[in-house]
């Protein structure tokens, strides 16, 4: 996984906002709904709906994965350059 952190390592936490964010709005831009997202990458509709609203506090790196393929994206297109400003993208 390539995860670049450019100020300090992040906290769970931060790791969990930044993944929801991306998920959210990757998921968005395709224009998937968490049901059609859940039956393209295995991964329940109910998992996916905890990472976007941040329940889920250490991700799976495996889960990421799935979700991440199932929309055309690997683990390298997930970057967080500036935890601590909260400067975060996917690209």
């Amino acid at each position: 996984m390539t995860l670049k952190w450019k100020t300090r390592s992040p906290t769970d936490w931060e790791l969990s906002v930044h993944w929801a964010d991306i998920l959210f709005d990757i998921r968005k831009e395709k224009g998937l709904t968490r049901t059609q997202l859940a039956d393209l990458s295995g991964i329940s509709s109910n998992t996916i709906e905890n990472y976007e609203r941040k329940k889920i506090r250490e991700p799976s790196i495996y889960k990421v994965e799935q979700i991440l393929n199932a929309m055309g994206y690997d683990l390298d297109a997930i970057r967080i350059d500036n935890v601590a400003t909260n400067a975060s993208s996917w690209r």
